[in-house]
């Protein structure tokens, strides 16, 4: 495993990220120094709003994958080196993975308004929190499996070498992260792309706030009356043809960047060429010629600006002269105590007014919340053992081939960035129209790809992460020793695997309860189809414009606000039950017994 460069110029993709990152910028200003009157910020779909509509998705992505690298990087080597952080920490984001997106709409929109205000800038930076919520937490996740899994010698050499503080971050625990990172980033992405139309459509009272963006496109267009399926199929083809883009420009070079901080017990002889602007670059003469000329001096320049702030941060933060003893442990006790009272605070302030809510104003559909979320669990578990029964046969074949291992990250990545909204439209219409399964049935399938959809990309990027990790060496050691393809399977692939499937698992249900507000409650073509379910109850809480329920009166605001609370509330009981007695002892069981050891 290589050191971090701090160059950006080795990283390859330094100065393509910062010319976009200049471009993204001007463009950002130049979309919102316009305020835009009232609410209602977009208009029905129109072919020729595309690719302004590409370009402002892409920039609300881009801005919600920045904070969430920032945060799972921070957060993650946090909780995994601190084991009382640790007992508090993952626990929460356990519960802020598996709540489904809509309920942080009010909280989201009531931060982003009040203190942005109500025009466009208030709605994008909602957005983008909205986004946010459906990348970090899976990223989080990864980079604590990543320092959990750093071999106890390698810590051991970093202490005895006297290795600490930025120059062990730089030399150890980020590159340890660089592989899971990379692959999970994929699948948080993919994410994000899922959740776009939720984020890209907020609901203000009764009011609906499409912001302009592919996902508002899709939703307007599985609602038109007027070429729904030609809308829908140019803007399902647009937003392929953004993440055909972004994978051959983006991922795949960091794909290919990201193998040199694999672990080796000694030089292996594998190799791994590069691939789309990766060896574009290493092959090509224009492209060399292009960079060295136009982007090497930007990035000489990012990389002199970055010095320079570091070096001032550094003569600022750090003390001269170390602090007494006595002083430093009364500075921790003090950060401890105000920690606390603030953790504390929260907790009564926020229990009593859950409290008043749901005592006055639950409703009595809240009696359906046990079978819903039953009902929810059981489509999440099948979806969970069909994805395992396709993931675990097709990985076990493409390994040992990295083309096929390429093409089948390309078109998972392709997949998982697939909108609900768009897939709805096709799903909805294969299953309840064209085979005609009926209302019950065919929704129910219908969800149950939807469901897949969410799950299964989780596992799947955990596990080509996890067997990116296997050393080289290891394998032709199994080669050389002509152990046979079960024996291969049992000493050496599952061993290896185990902790990234543990891992995948964990998010994968963490997506599945996010999935369920789109695969239980579905709008198609003017009609409303819903399952007994936990997303169509915190569907119906949530949005005051949804469909009437049962009764045929909408919930008024009030009991829509105490099913929400109630529904949360029951959900998180679950979730942190099925984690703290299932996943969790799991995860941690595959992570120390079968961490790499040299």
């Amino acid at each position: 495993m290589q050191a971090l460069p701090l160059d950006f110029r080795k990283l390859r993709v330094g100065y393509w990220l910062g010319a976009a990152l200049l471009l993204l910028v001007a463009a950002v200003l130049a979309g919102l120094i316009h305020p835009l009157g009232g609410h209602r910020v977009y208009v029905p779909p129109s072919v020729w709003q595309l690719p302004l509509d590409a370009a402002w998705s892409l920039e609300r992505m881009v801005s919600a994958y920045i904070l969430s690298l920032a945060f799972s990087i921070s957060v993650g080597m946090y909780i995994a080196r601190n084991e009382k952080a640790r007992k508090i920490i993952l626990p929460i984001l356990d519960i802020l993975q598996s709540i489904p997106i809509v309920t942080f709409f009010p909280a989201a929109l009531a931060v982003a308004v009040r203190l942005f205000g109500g025009g466009r800038l208030g709605f994008e930076i909602g957005a983008i929190i909205l986004i946010f919520t459906s990348m970090a937490w899976n990223m989080a996740f990864s980079v604590y499996e990543s320092v959990r899994m750093i071999p106890r010698d390698m810590l051991e050499a970093a202490e005895s070498f006297g290795i600490r503080g930025l120059q062990k971050f730089v030399t150890l625990l980020l590159p340890a992260c660089v592989p899971g990172l990379l692959y999970n980033s994929i699948v948080s992405w993919a994410a994000g792309w899922f959740a776009l139309s939720a984020c890209e459509i907020l609901q203000v009272g009764n009011q609906s706030v499409p912001l302009p963006g592919l996902g508002s496109f899709l939703a307007e267009a599985a609602q038109s009356k007027h070429h729904a399926i030609e809308l829908n199929l140019l803007g399902v083809a647009v937003l392929l043809g953004v993440i055909l883009l972004l994978d051959f420009f983006l991922w795949r070079p960091l794909a290919h960047w990201a193998e040199r901080f694999r672990n080796e017990l000694t030089v292996s002889t594998m190799t791994r060429g590069g691939t789309g602007v990766a060896g574009w670059y290493q092959h090509g003469a224009i492209p060399r010629l292009i960079v060295r000329s136009v982007l090497l001096p930007l990035n000489k320049g990012v990389n002199w600006a970055v010095a320079r702030v570091h070096g001032s941060a550094k003569r600022l933060v750090l003390p001269r002269v170390a602090p007494p003893a006595p002083l430093l442990r009364a500075y921790e006790f003090l950060q401890r105590m105000i920690g606390w009272l603030v953790l504390a605070a929260i907790v009564i302030c926020g229990g009593y007014y859950c409290f008043a809510v749901v005592h006055h104003h639950l409703p009595a559909l809240a009696w359906e919340i046990p079978a819903a979320i039953g009902s929810s669990f059981l489509r999440i578990l099948l979806a969970y053992v069909l994805s395992l029964c396709w993931i675990i046969p097709v990985l076990l074949w493409a390994r040992t081939r990295p083309r096929a291992m390429r093409l089948l990250s390309s078109l998972a990545q392709t997949l998982a960035g697939m909108p609900p909204i768009a897939l709805t439209f096709l799903v909805v219409g294969l299953f309840v129209h064209h085979l005609q399964f009926g209302p019950r049935w065919g929704v129910e399938l219908a969800g149950l790809v939807l469901l897949m959809n969410g799950v299964q990309w989780y596992v799947l990027f955990n596990m080509i992460g996890g067997i990116s990790r296997i050393p080289g060496d290891l394998v032709e050691a199994c080669g050389a020793m002509g152990l046979s393809r079960w024996m291969r399977f049992r000493r050496l692939l599952l061993p290896a695997i185990l902790p990234s499937l543990f891992t995948g698992t964990l998010t994968a249900f963490g997506g599945g309860w996010n999935t369920l507000i789109f695969s239980e409650s579905i709008a198609y073509q003017g009609h409303y189809y819903s399952v007994l379910g936990i997303g169509w109850l915190l569907d119906v809480a949530s949005s005051g414009s949804n469909p009437p329920i049962a009764s045929g009166v909408p919930l008024p605001a009030g009991q829509a606000k105490a099913l929400l609370l109630a529904g949360v509330a029951c959900l998180i009981v679950v979730i942190v039950i099925l984690n703290r007695l299932v996943w969790k002892r799991l995860q941690a069981w595959a992570a120390d017994r079968f961490r790499i050891e040299y």
